[in-house]
């Protein structure tokens, strides 16, 4: 009987997450330990989010610590979008810039001639989120800073770094951060590195998720690691839970909903999107898969955003609950209530929405409309969104069975059945707690060899023998048709 003892490290915006994961032979992956930590955050600046990457490796080794238990290999998982620039000894210049920092949104204009050629060699749509920008933004606003740095890393090439003594990142990380690299050749490309000002010497050394690097020998010993242990160069959070859900097999979509939300399928070659509203990006995955699709912010935090508008007297719990216990009974109901759930900047490309950047909306307000119609309003509108990515996945030939769903609010019975009957397609959800913590352990089963091919498959569809399915209705799909129509009119003008 095989059994590998992981540590896996999800490194995210919020959260600082490591557990200890069993990978046993014919079984589902099991977390023995865990801890979070919060990822500390600074705003040196209006509009600015940004990570101090020193204390960000000291909380990380913290956690590592108080977790490992005769590890055979660490796997590492990062955050998109995070970009910081280093000195020729990699001493940091500048704090992490992160995807909520909204001041490199100044640079997209020396970026807009350009943005259907970059969308199509890099599969990223113009948004400031990405690392070329956030370098432009440097280059443009801060030169005093730029002109000493040497080189742009993105959140895993610095902790490469750290552990090993080289700076390396993996190519979804890379695909889905920097804006840089060619999403078919799979290099940087020699167009979008001329916009940005700099060569591929200032960016970091690009790998396979599945690597195998070696830990320096002092970390290993300040870290309570044996001789030898393995770090698995990984792949983006997102990616890793992708991973996780379908083993990286094609055709299989996926839907996170936490605070913010996602939906991807895997792909065996780089789609994008022929409508100039760009409703979609592909970011590679790994072992010549992509992942088509997108990412929205207003999720779990509108819902969070009610909580303190209508209910702060209440905990975040006691008012969830009682919203989704109304909300069910209502699911063959109609308000008619449309909420427009963009209160906060949105990763789906503006040209989507008109008037660009107009915030969030309530429409259809009745003197009978009460609080739980809003709540569930809200959470349509959540899926609406997502509906938008899935109806240009479909318009580009982009076609799956069904979607494995997983995040928080995926545990809310009535969410899946509102997104199977908006999307119209069958949902599994499988209850994962933690799923990039399993997609890690998976993956260091294959890029330590530590079974076979068919072993992995076992243990994957023992993982799927745990999961339910909610499947939509000719009534409610109808239902939610005309009301997407309502939303997208809306959401339009």
């Amino acid at each position: 009987m095989l059994i590998l003892n992981v540590v896996s490290i999800d490194l995210g915006t919020t959260y600082i997450k490591v557990a200890n994961v069993f990978v046993e032979s014919g079984v589902a992956p099991k977390i023995t330990k865990s801890v979070e930590i919060p990822t500390p955050y600074v705003k040196p600046a209006l509009r600015a989010y940004e990570h101090n990457p020193k204390e960000v490796l000291k909380l990380l080794y913290k956690a590592v610590r108080k977790v490992v238990t005769k590890a055979d290999a660490i796997v590492l998982s990062t955050y998109l979008f995070g970009i910081l620039g280093v000195d020729k000894s990699y001493r940091p210049l500048t704090n992490v810039i992160t995807w909520v920092d909204e001041r490199p949104t100044k640079a997209l204009r020396y970026l807009k001639t350009y943005d259907r050629e970059i969308y199509l060699r890099t599969g990223c749509p113009l948004l400031h989120i990405y690392g070329l920008p956030k370098i432009l933004w440097l280059k443009k606003f801060k030169s005093s800073v730029s002109r000493n740095i040497t080189f742009y890393l993105d959140v895993k090439s610095f902790i490469t770094h750290a552990f090993t003594g080289n700076a390396v990142t993996d190519l979804s990380s890379a695909s889905g951060t920097y804006q840089l690299l060619n999403i078919n050749e799979l290099r940087w490309d020699a167009f979008a590195l001329e916009l940005a000002g700099i060569d591929e010497n200032q960016l970091p050394e690009l790998r396979e998720g599945y690597e195998v690097l070696e830990i320096k020998d002092n970390l290993v010993e300040e870290l309570n690691l044996k001789n030898k242990t393995p770090l698995i160069l990984g792949l983006y959070d997102g990616a890793t839970m992708i991973y996780g859900m379908t083993l990286g097999q094609s055709g299989k979509g996926v839907v996170n909903l936490g605070t913010s939300a996602m939906l991807r399928v895997v792909t065996d070659y780089p789609v994008l999107d022929k409508n100039v509203q760009v409703r979609f990006q592909t970011y590679y995955l790994l072992g010549r898969k992509w992942i088509s699709g997108g990412g929205v912010n207003n999720a779990g935090i509108v819902l969070d955003y009610l909580h303190n508008l209508f209910w702060v007297s209440r905990t975040k719990e006691e008012f969830f609950n009682m919203m989704f216990k109304e909300i069910e009974d209502k699911l063959n109901v109609g308000s008619n209530v449309l909420f427009i759930p963009t209160i906060y900047p949105e990763r789906l490309p503006l040209s989507i929405f008109k008037p660009a950047g107009g915030g969030g909306a309530l429409i259809g307000l009745k003197p009978n409309t009460t609080l739980s119609d809003v709540f569930k309003a809200a959470v349509e509108g959540i899926i609406f969104l997502l509906k938008i990515i899935n109806d240009g996945l479909i318009e580009n030939n982009v076609t799956y069975e069904n979607l494995l769903i997983g995040g928080k609010l995926a545990q809310q019975p009535i969410v899946r059945k509102i997104l199977a009957n908006v999307i119209a397609k069958k949902i599994t959800y499988c209850g994962f707690p933690h799923v990039s913590h399993v997609g890690n352990a998976l993956l260091a089963f294959k890029a330590l060899r530590y079974g076979s091919e068919k072993e992995l498959k076992e243990i994957y569809e023992s993982m799927m023998n745990e999961c339910s399915e909610d499947l939509p209705t000719p009534e409610l799909i109808k239902y939610y048709n005309t009301l997407f129509k309502k939303f997208t009119r809306i959401i339009h003008k």
